[in-house]
């Protein structure tokens, strides 16, 4: 008796736990040998979870990675290491400013929430798990483009200013966004106050793997009278926080 389309997928989502490229990827040829099916078949199966999101592929390397769509599902095990590195991290953050922390990750051109630790003030703020912001009017999307040319940054958030807004804080052109990208990375932190809503500021930074590449980023949002005058403190706890997860993950490593 053959196996079901379910054991079918199922085998070749396990299959990523196999010894692979840096990052968790595949090739294609990797997979099928994995699990012992035709390239061909392996192949139509990937592009199916592709359109899911529980799968994502490298435009340049043509390999496959695991989606965050799927690590979303998968945080509540805890066993994906920069969520499991960054849950406490965000705890500490929660207890130390009283606001709802997060960690979010680039999915294609928006800032994905993956994470969330609740506060226990009364007015709460801040993305939910699965939240996908535009990256040129929030904080997050613009601390993990830090590492980012004016070329891809250009690529990544033409189209979103293209559409108008009625948040007063929100950059209007290219020009503007730039100069915000610029200092912000100067400084480590980004802060983008009534930018995606009126009465809405959100403080961000960077988290790095042992590689020193963007992870994701970590974010406290709030309402803007709460911590407008607090940005430059809530930046300094992020970037600590950032550098603890960054050594954490390095550990896990070795």
């Amino acid at each position: 008796m053959g196996d079901s389309a379910a054991e079918r997928v199922a085998a070749l989502l396990l299959a990523f736990e196999n010894p692979g490229r840096a990052g968790g990827e595949h090739s294609v040829s990797e997979l099928a040998r994995s699990v012992g099916r035709e390239r061909s078949q392996v192949s139509r199966m990937l592009k199916a979870l592709s359109r899911s999101g529980l799968v994502e592929q490298d435009p340049d390397r043509r390999t496959y990675r695991l989606g965050w769509n799927l690590r979303i599902l998968s945080t509540g095990a805890g066993n994906y290491p920069l969520v499991q590195a960054t849950r406490p991290a965000l705890q500490a953050l929660v207890a130390k400013t009283g606001e709802v922390a997060l960690l979010s990750v680039q999915e294609g051109n928006r800032s994905l929430t993956v994470l969330r630790e609740e506060s226990q003030q009364s007015l709460q703020a801040g993305g939910w798990v699965g939240r996908r912001s535009p990256m040129h009017c929030t904080a997050s999307g613009r601390a993990l483009m830090f590492d980012f040319d004016e070329e891809l940054i250009e690529t990544l958030t033409t189209d979103d200013l293209k559409i108008p807004t009625s948040a007063p804080g929100a950059p209007k052109d290219l020009a503007s966004l730039l100069q915000r990208v610029h200092l912000e990375r100067i400084r480590g932190y980004s802060v983008a106050s009534e930018e995606v809503e009126i009465g809405l500021t959100s403080v961000a930074a960077p988290v790095r793997d042992r590689l020193g590449h963007i992870a994701g980023v970590l974010n406290i949002s709030a309402p803007t009278s709460r911590i407008i005058t607090k940005t430059d403190s809530i930046g300094q706890l992020l970037i600590n926080a950032s550098r603890a997860i960054t050594q954490n993950l390095g550990s896990r490593r070795t």
